[in-house]
């Protein structure tokens, strides 16, 4: 990054999803939650996809990715997701 620019902000909801993340996972600070919303190539894949990852300091990393745009996840997606420790979409 140039210097004087400033990063890219972050949509809002992302930050609520990051905080719900470490909530429902009971997560301590030390570990990293990433949300990203990115652009899908893919043939079949919606144009927008949101990739969830846990990065611990101390274990494996853990990651998600739901086929829909950061603003139409909410936290009732998010509990049975997380909860069923099973890692996709």
């Amino acid at each position: 990054m140039p210097l004087g620019a400033r990063p890219p902000r972050r949509p809002p909801h992302s930050l609520e999803l990051k905080e719900t993340v470490r909530r429902l996972l009971s997560l301590d600070d030390d570990t990293a939650v990433v949300v990203r919303q990115l652009a899908c190539t893919e043939p079949g894949c919606p144009p927008l996809e949101t990739v969830i990852a846990v990065l611990p300091m101390d274990g494996p990393a853990r990651r998600w990715t739901l086929h829909r745009p950061t603003d139409q996840i909410t936290e009732d997606d998010l509990r049975p997701l997380l909860a069923s420790g099973q890692e996709g979409a």
